[in-house]
């Protein structure tokens, strides 16, 4: 028993690919084959890993899994990956829709660069100027949830000085299950000027900093434009790369949210028998 895969990445956030439309992965204890696959140096390497499956009210269905085996919701870069890759196997032409747990999304592919429209979210389901406190100080925070849940931060709050490295403060802020009963993914913003910013995120379910994250980039620019920051659209700076995110305010939505980005495709090959035994279900 082997398994295909294609390795992608999307401004360096980067998942291994497989083409599940016929059940290969039937016999296969999903958490623990994630995990094992997902290993950095032992194995594939990826930030997430993704399912491309038949769907009855979409082109396909994207699943898709964090490093450390949960399930996610959506995955911005993650999605236009699976859309290229979908693309290239002739399941969908260059517009198609994709089904996910969070709903139907829309996309649209130009050569390696792919766009996705996200639903429109309601302007009161942003929180604007929260407060928490972190190691005894009172910090102010934003919330936008698209698709999986994000917290934006503008770059004062992360003090060089008090914490020893992002990884520790972006750790401590997803885990405050006490107001994230999920978790949430951490975004830090500097702004360059009304139309450009930068963005580090510290992502729930890989526990790392990733070198893009495409909702990320997507929740940070909506929070930016509610606070009257910045201007739609935004290009977005990650550690990988350069995203762009454009949308329209209404009086009470935000509505044709689209995020655009690279979604290359690295490699393929054979994840084979040794590395699935302790995986096979029982």
């Amino acid at each position: 028993m082997s398994i295909p895969f294609t390795k992608m990445h999307g401004c360096g956030n980067d998942f291994i690919l497989i083409d599940n439309r016929e059940n290969i992965m039937e016999r296969i204890s999903l958490t623990k084959f994630v995990t094992e696959v997902c290993k950095r140096r032992f194995n594939i390497g990826a930030d997430g890993l993704i399912l491309l499956e038949k769907s009855p009210i979409a082109n396909f269905k994207m699943r898709y899994f964090n490093a450390d085996g949960s399930e996610g919701e959506m995955c911005g870069n993650g999605a236009r990956c699976v859309c290229r890759f979908a693309y290239e196997l002739d399941v969908a032409g260059k517009e198609m829709t994709f089904e996910t747990l969070n709903g139907i999304y829309d996309a649209y592919i130009h050569e390696s660069h792919v766009k996705i429209k996200f639903p429109s979210i309601k302007k009161s389901e942003v929180a604007l100027n929260q407060v928490l406190s972190i190691n005894k100080q009172i910090e102010s925070y934003h919330y936008a949830y698209v698709g999986v849940p994000h917290t934006v931060w503008l770059q004062d709050s992360f003090d060089p000085l008090k914490w020893p490295s992002f990884h520790d403060w972006g750790s401590k802020i997803r885990n405050r299950t006490d107001i994230f009963p999920q978790g949430t993914n951490v975004n830090l913003i500097e702004i360059i000027d009304q139309h450009h910013i930068k963005i580090r995120t510290f992502e729930r379910g890989v526990e790392e900093e990733t070198f893009a994250c495409g909702s990320g980039a997507t929740a940070s620019a909506i929070v930016l434009r509610l606070l009257n920051l910045i201007e739609s659209p935004v290009t977005v700076k990650t550690l990988g790369g350069t995203l762009v995110v454009s949308f329209q305010l209404t009086e009470e939505m935000i509505k044709d949210i689209f995020l655009e980005g690279n979604a290359v495709m690295v490699c393929e090959g054979i994840i084979p028998l040794e590395s699935l035994e302790r995986c096979i279900s029982v």
